[in-house]
């Protein structure tokens, strides 16, 4: 066991230092290259992202249009739908976990629906029975904006609900907030998922979470096989680079951005550009400055490949 473990710690420095002389080969030899994956890291976005997107900038681009290329490259791989949902309405069911801002999302909804197109064909549900004081929020909100709110006990009453709301473009549907360690949770977002064909699934993301427990939120709401995002409380986040990776690589597009409490004008439509420019920006801001060993380690086994 000890010579085991002496070969294994042998093997780690010995890999360690490989890394480091090829991070070092790279920066000799492809200067660009290593200032964008440094510039990227402080971004945010995930080792594999960087090293995909850094891998096809061509070599000899000079620094600034390199950046302009990556930037450019990481807003392709963001998906959006645009303003599908105020435009055309649907049946639109709000899930995600407890505090990420899924009621004030569906009130700047509704507001922005019936600014645009009056209340005759918007209908609320309001389907979280576990908050206390939910259901009386629903309705004062219905109330303000002339809509009808109907309460919902369990998912299995949505299909009958959902035939008799037949006449209404827009029905938005709230849904208990859940921890991500909720037993029950994936019994609940399956029912959900099953209940009515017609309904959308959106999974609300709060951005000022860290990225790992956004990938966490992602694959544990999977059960309720979510089409699309909305990204909450980016005026909160300290990074947005982490979170897009997310998306990225699990392939959720971004349906809306909400940055603020304002009902309803902290809400628009979700654009990969303006997102992207907005992390690196946010980077830029915050001071945010990559260490060299951490460089080393992540990149210096790719960097042949990059150079």
């Amino acid at each position: 066991m000890a010579l085991e473990s002496e070969l294994k710690t042998l093997r780690r420095i010995l890999e360690t230092q490989l890394a480091q002389l090829a991070w070092k080969d790279l920066a000799r030899r492809a200067p660009i290259h290593t200032e964008m994956l440094r510039e990227l890291t402080e971004v945010g976005l995930t080792p594999d992202l960087a090293a995909e997107v850094v891998a096809a900038v061509p070599a000899g681009m000079e620094l600034t249009s390199a950046r302009r290329l990556t930037i450019a490259s990481i807003a392709q791989r963001v998906l959006v739908t645009g303003d599908r949902w105020l435009q055309e309405g649907g049946r639109i069911a709000l899930v995600g976990p407890t505090g990420v801002g899924k009621s004030a999302t569906l009130a700047k909804l509704a507001v922005r629906w019936v600014l645009l197109h009056g209340p005759r064909d918007l209908a609320l549900v309001a389907g979280d029975s576990l908050r206390i004081g939910a259901h009386g929020e629903a309705h004062s909100l219905g109330q303000l904006l002339g809509a009808p709110v109907y309460a919902l006990e369990d998912f299995g009453e949505l299909p009958d609900l959902l035939a008799r709301l037949g006449r209404h473009r827009f029905v938005l549907i709230d849904t208990p907030g859940s921890s991500q360690r909720d037993a029950q949770l994936a019994g609940r977002l399956a029912a959900l998922a099953a209940a009515d064909e017609q309904i959308e699934t959106a999974l609300v993301l709060a951005a000022s979470t860290q990225a790992g427990a956004v990938a966490e939120t992602v694959a544990r709401f999977a059960p309720a096989k979510p089409t699309s995002c909305v990204l909450t409380k980016v005026d909160e986040a300290a990074s947005l680079g982490g979170t897009l990776s997310v998306l990225v690589r699990s392939r959720l597009p971004i349906s809306y951005v909400s940055e603020g409490q304002r009902v309803p004008e902290d809400l628009r439509p979700a654009r990969a550009l303006e997102l992207v420019t907005s992390a690196v920006q946010l980077a830029r801001t915050s001071g945010a400055a990559a260490d060299e060993d951490l460089l080393k380690r992540r990149f210096g086994e790719v960097a042949h490949a990059l150079a």
